[in-house]
């Protein structure tokens, strides 16, 4: 069901009832950060630290998915407080790098990869097949390994490069 322009504005008039939610976007976009320099830190070579790195996987994947990848035109995502601010020009930006191309050989894009990631494992008790079992291992591979194009890295450091440019996150 689409949201009609009034609804939209409705939802961004929400925003601003909530003083607060500058600082609190700052503050998750930290908390981002902050928890993808966490998973960098640990060890994957050592089989002791799997609990560890896909606890902290987890952690990241589900502030991620908040900020940047849920569904619909009323969630408080940071694309739809940039329009509210009157910054579309950088919610579109941060659209188009999420659907670029993971794969040089796919046209997999970048917010579907995660977003599969998110709901068949971490944010839903969805049932899973050994293909989505074998994809997600995958998709995990790469996303940590640092020689790979489009890694978590890469990902994030184009996001807050985004963001930056933007000066409408924080004020």
């Amino acid at each position: 069901m689409e949201t009609t322009t009034e609804e939209q504005e409705k939802m961004y008039e929400e925003f601003f009832k909530y003083p607060l939610l500058a600082e609190q976007v700052v503050l998750n976009l930290d908390h981002l950060n902050y928890r993808y320099n966490k998973l960098r830190e640990i060890n994957t070579l050592d089989p002791s630290n799997k609990e560890e790195f896909l606890m902290t996987f987890d952690s990241f994947l589900v502030l991620f998915r908040a900020l940047f990848l849920e569904n619909g035109d009323v969630q408080y995502t940071i694309q739809h407080y940039l329009r509210a601010k009157g910054d579309s020009e950088t919610a579109d930006k941060i659209n188009a790098f999420l659907d670029q191309p993971v794969f040089e050989w796919s046209d997999l894009p970048i917010r579907k990869m995660l977003k599969f990631i998110a709901d068949k494992f971490v944010c839903h008790a969805d049932p899973i097949s050994t293909e989505d079992l074998g994809f997600a291992n995958a998709y995990m591979s790469h996303l940590m390994n640092p020689y790979f194009n489009n890694n978590l890295q890469t990902i994030l450091e184009g996001l807050n490069k985004i963001l930056e440019s933007s000066k409408r996150v924080i004020n």
